[in-house]
């Protein structure tokens, strides 16, 4: 019995680690995602020149933008408006530091946090989840998720 179990179990295992390797995904090109990465950093140097038009080019015409407080914004023109209205309101000086980015050929990822001052000269700290497509060459937000890290109710 245990003769025949040794051929089981090491032919078992082989075909464990044959489905792993055949069902993973493939690790990305370092290239794109370093692409992904100087895209973040052209959004954070926009923001920062207060330019709504530049910042709306790095999203898709159709993009769909859920916003920090529940809004959605549907559309360039609607997340143009939505960065004029925050640079009118007082928001300023971005600061993104990425934490995730994930290719799958012309579809990508990236988890990003970022800080900025609101119009009280306070910080704010948010987290984004970004889906891209390439698209002529540039890499393009489809579909973003925006959160702010909320202060915590002091203690009762």
């Amino acid at each position: 019995m245990t003769y025949q179990a040794k051929p089981t179990l090491a032919l078992g295992a082989s075909a464990l680690a044959l489905a792993a390797i055949l069902t993973a995904p493939a690790r990305a090109d370092p290239d794109q995602e370093a692409e992904i990465e100087a895209r973040l950093d052209q959004y954070e140097a926009r923001f920062n020149n207060q330019d709504a038009a530049a910042v709306s080019r790095l999203f898709a015409e159709d993009v769909v933008y859920y916003g920090p407080l529940g809004q959605v914004f549907e559309g360039r023109g609607a997340v143009e408006q939505r960065y004029r209205q925050s640079f009118e309101a007082g928001f300023r000086d971005m600061k993104v530091e990425t934490l995730a980015v994930e290719v799958l050929g012309d579809t990508a990822w990236d988890i990003a946090r970022y800080t900025i001052t609101d119009p009280q000269g306070e910080p704010l700290q948010g987290y984004h989840l970004a889906i891209l497509e390439k698209q002529d060459g540039e890499w393009i937000v489809q579909r973003t998720l925006v959160n702010a890290v909320m202060p915590q109710p002091a203690p009762q």
